[in-house]
Parts: C-alpha cells; structure tokens; sequence
C-alpha cells in the first residue's frame, strides 16, 4: 500500500515537473513569435515612401526609373545616384539597387499604390524581443510557473530572441 502511494506521489511529481518543463519551453516561443510579427508589422506598415502613380508600373517592368520616383527620393532627402538598376523580382514587385549609395529599396504595388521598402535593418528590431522577454517576468507567476535563478532565464531569453530571429526574418522573406 505504501509503495502504491510513493508510485503515485512519483508519478504526480514527473507529471507536474513535465508540464512546468512545457510552459518553460512554450512560452518564450509564443512571445519570439509575437515579436516576430510585431516588428513584421510595424516594417510593413511605414513604407518609406508611397506612390499612388499608376503609371510608374509600366516603366518599372522595363527598368527605367520614372522622374516623379526620382523626385519623391530627392523630396525625402535621399536622392538616387546615376548608377541605379531596377530588378524585377516578380508580377508586382522591384528591387531598387542605388550602388553608388550602397543602398536597395523593395518596391512593392498594392492595390494602386506602389509602397516603397528600404532594406531591413538591424535598428530597435531587437528592442521589441527584448520587452517581451521582460513582459515574460509577470507571465511567468499568472501561469504558476517558477523561475529559478539565471539559468532559467537565460533560456527563455534565449529561446524568446531565436524565434523572434526565425519567424521575422521568415515574414520577411514573403517581403522580399
């Protein structure tokens, strides 16, 4: 009788350690890939610039950059150079390679609108992981999971960063 209660105290005990094991695990995924989407949707949703000209798509599909796409770059402080190639990349969308500046732009046409990308770049991307990690402080004790120590945290801070690294850098990947 006794050996049945410590059989079962034992199975309890992997059973609970198993599920704290899942939430620790889990989680940091859920909050890499909420960053992930959130620094994807903030990308996507500030266009560098934003055409409405219908007619910059014929002259893109040919490879020559239209005065008024020129001008909007001067207006925004960023003009083109002379050495200036047009890449298309697919029905409705361009890739801008500026050699001289040593910068590429992603041009996209949605809908009527032809919406401007620079090329990602690592700014306060990294920032938006990191509050979701420190976001995780507060999750952790509402799922009744406990932390101990650095180890653990280093784990969830890392687990958190790599799929926040995996899933924006895939959710660019449609982007591009």
């Amino acid at each position: 009788m006794e050996n049945d209660k410590k059989a079962r105290d034992k199975k309890e005990k992997e059973k609970a350690e198993y599920a704290e094991g899942l939430k620790k695990t889990i989680t940091p995924f859920l909050f890499g890939i909420l960053a992930g989407g959130i620094c994807f949707l903030i990308f996507v949703h500030t266009p560098y610039l934003v055409s409405t000209d219908g007619g910059l798509k014929e002259d893109l599909d040919k490879g020559i950059i239209p005065e008024n796409l020129i001008n909007m770059f001067e207006k925004e402080g960023s003009p083109l150079s002379e050495n200036v190639t047009i890449t298309k990349e697919g029905n409705d969308k361009w890739l801008l390679n500026d050699r001289e500046n040593k910068k590429t732009y992603i041009i996209r046409k949605y809908a009527e609108t032809l919406n401007i990308y620079p090329t990602p770049k690592s700014e306060n991307w990294l920032l938006i992981a990191i509050l979701l990690i420190m976001v995780q402080k507060f999750v952790y004790p509402l799922l009744h999971t406990s932390i101990e120590g650095a180890k653990d945290w280093f784990y969830i801070s890392f687990m958190t960063i790599f799929c926040w690294f995996i899933f924006f850098t895939l959710l660019l990947m449609i982007l591009l």
